[in-house]
C-alpha cells in the first residue's frame, strides 16, 4: 500500500495517475470500490460518508488492507486548519488523522503532494 496525502486540490490524483501508470478508470471512492481497484482518491471523504453510516471506518480501511493491499490511498490533510465547532466535524477530522497514521506506519511508502510536487515521507 501506498499513501499520498495534502491539502485540497493539491494535485494528489493526477500526480499519482502519472507516477503509478493508472488511469481514472483505476480510481475509486468509496472502501466497497477501491477493494478491486488501485487508486482510493477521498478517503477522507469516504471515512465521513462511512461515519455517517454509522460503520466503524477502522474496520472497513483493514479489510480494504487486507482485500487490496497494493492500493494507492489518496487523502486530504483535514486536520491543520481551524478547529471546527461541531462535535461530528472534530470527530471525523481526528478519525481520519488516527487511519492516516496507522496508514502511514503500514504503507511501504508515502508522499505528500504540495503544488503538484511530491515530497517522500517515507
Amino acid at each position: 500500500m501506498r499513501l499520498i496525502i495534502g491539502g485540497a486540490g493539491q494535485g494528489k490524483l493526477p500526480y499519482a495517475l502519472r507516477t503509478y501508470n493508472c488511469t481514472p478508470a483505476d480510481v475509486a471512492e468509496t472502501f466497497s470500490a477501491a477493494r478491486t481497484e488501485r487508486v482510493f482518491d477521498r478517503f477522507h471523504a469516504a471515512v465521513r460518508a462511512t461515519l455517517e453510516a454509522g460503520e466503524d471506518p477502522q474496520r472497513l480501511t483493514k479489510e480494504l488492507l487486507q482485500a487490496n493491499p497494493g492500493i494507492i490511498i489518496l487523502c486530504d490533510e483535514v486536520g491543520c486548519g481551524v478547529i471546527p465547532v461541531q462535535p461530528e466535524e472534530r470527530a471525523w477530522r481526528e478519525t481520519v488523522g488516527h487511519l492516516c497514521c496507522d496508514l502511514a506506519e503500514q504503507a511501504e511508502s508515502v508522499e505528500r503532494v504540495f503544488c503538484g510536487l511530491p515530497m517522500r515521507l517515507k
